[in-house]
């Protein structure tokens, strides 16, 4: 548009306004066009009567002017000549009339072949050179037949008015129907338009904070439209860009914190394995248990470590995959050996049943996803509780499910237990606590697979994590 109103409020009215524009000019248009057909429709009413009435009265006064007349020339009184002036008068007054008038060309011959014979009878009475009775009754014949015509012709005339009525009202008819079929799609049009014009920024505006939800943060925030939406597009851009600079700010600070504290706890780990392998001298069954245990919480504060960090960069990565054809069921084992363990020293038993599928997958993020979720089970366990693992093929999908007997997850937390930090009602027990990340990042990665994950009651109580996922990626 060449003029860009500076806020959404005069845009909406300015909408208003124009689309509302053909509706008023079309009301306009039809007040004024029906008032001229009006007008057209009254001067033609009126001629017709002044045709009709004045050839009426044409009638009637030949007919006192042939009486008169003939009572003249047989009593030749000065008093009738003069009552046949008076008539004579009034005749040329209506004849004047019936000249004004719209005539045809037929009509206006016998207008004045009429006066023309009525105007030599005059000048013949006032003159005495009218002769018989007889000559005086043939000339007002002609008069009478002249009149009769004029008539007729007057009434023709009404007819005429009245077709040409008929014509300008089917004239109007059409053009208002006209009007009526042509304005509404413009004004859907119109209003198509100005609903565009209206939407786009607001949409604009909406996908931009979607994009800053997500934490998409690399794409600069653009809003058109008003004055007023271009404003809250620069403001939600400092955002974006202050917000850029905090996700920068924590990734480094994660790789700072994460460097200082797996130093040390390499240096723990280390010494615990040194332990549980009698490097430094034989152990009693205590000194193993002991070893035993700081190994295992090495291995968990190891392991809370690394949630941190694939927080910090799952949301940036989640499309980042490095795809590979992949055995699910040798990377499962290889996860569920990894937690031996803390099973051995909580009493847990772990049950599998693995087909060997082989899909495309990142196998990274998948060893994850497993690895939190057997985590995650390993946690709500009670001792000496069983934990089960077992995949099967379903057509193009192959399905993970961790099940354990723990407490289980309410009905209202189901969907909650994916945000992140969320911890839920119930706590795992043991020296280290969870971070309520694990399955935050085990979601991110399954959604970055084009999966999904749900969390099902237990069949005997519990909860049971399933994962679906496509064996190809697109």
């Amino acid at each position: 548009m060449a003029y860009q109103p500076k806020s959404l409020r005069k845009l909406i009215l300015y909408g208003f306004g124009i689309v509302s524009l053909p509706l008023l000019l079309a009301l306009a248009y039809a007040v004024v066009h029906m008032d001229r057909v009006a007008q057209k429709s009254q001067h033609a009413v009126y001629q017709a009567v002044q045709a009709t009435t004045s050839s009426h009265q044409l009638l009637d006064r030949l007919t006192d002017m042939e009486r008169t007349a003939r009572q003249f020339l047989i009593l030749e009184d000065e008093a009738l000549l003069e009552d046949y002036a008076e008539t004579h008068v009034e005749t040329a007054e209506i004849l004047r009339r019936l000249q004004r008038l719209p005539l045809e060309d037929g009509h206006r011959q016998q207008l004045n072949s009429f006066s023309v014979t009525e105007l030599e009878l005059y000048q013949q009475l006032q003159d005495g050179e009218v002769g018989s009775q007889e000559d005086l009754v043939q000339t007002f014949q002609n008069l009478n037949l002249l009149a009769r015509r004029l008539l007729a012709s007057s009434n023709r005339l009404v007819d005429r008015e009245a077709d040409a009525m008929r014509e300008t009202a089917a004239d109007a008819r059409r053009m208002l129907l006209l009007t009526a079929a042509t304005l509404p799609p413009l004004t859907v049009l119109l209003a198509i338009l100005f609903a565009v014009l209206i939407t786009r920024p607001v949409k604009q505006l909406d996908q931009a904070i979607h994009q800053l939800g997500d934490g998409r943060f690399g794409h600069e925030v653009a809003v058109g439209g008003p004055q007023d939406l271009q404003d809250l597009g620069r403001r939600l851009d400092w955002m974006r860009l202050r917000l850029k600079d905090l996700e920068e700010q924590k990734s480094r600070f994660l790789q700072h914190m994460s460097h200082e504290l797996k130093t040390p706890l390499t240096a723990i780990r280390e010494g615990a394995e040194l332990l549980q392998d009698k490097v430094v001298g034989p152990l009693n069954a205590e000194q193993q248990e002991v070893a035993l245990i700081l190994q295992s919480n090495t291995l968990a504060l190891q392991r809370l470590i690394e949630d941190m960090l694939n927080f910090g960069t799952s949301r940036g990565e989640r499309r980042s995959l490095h795809l590979a054809h992949v055995q699910l069921a040798p990377l499962i084992d290889a996860v569920c050996r990894n937690h031996k363990p803390v099973m051995i020293n909580r009493s847990l038993h772990l049950q599998t049943d693995l087909r060997d599928v082989r899909l495309e997958a990142d196998e990274e993020k998948l060893r994850t996803i497993v690895d939190n979720l057997l985590s995650n089970a390993v946690k709500f366990s009670p001792s000496e509780g069983v934990i089960r693992v077992l995949t099967e093929r379903h057509g193009n999908t192959v399905v993970i499910e961790v099940s354990d007997q723990g407490p289980g997850i309410p009905d209202s937390e189901r969907e909650s237990v994916f945000g992140a930090f969320f911890q839920g009602s119930h706590r795992a027990s043991g020296y280290v606590k969870g971070s309520g990340l694990g399955l935050s990042i085990a979601k991110e990665y399954v959604d970055a697979h084009d999966g999904s994950i749900e969390a099902l009651p237990g069949e005997g109580g519990g909860t049971r994590m399933r994962v679906i996922l496509p064996l190809g990626q697109a």
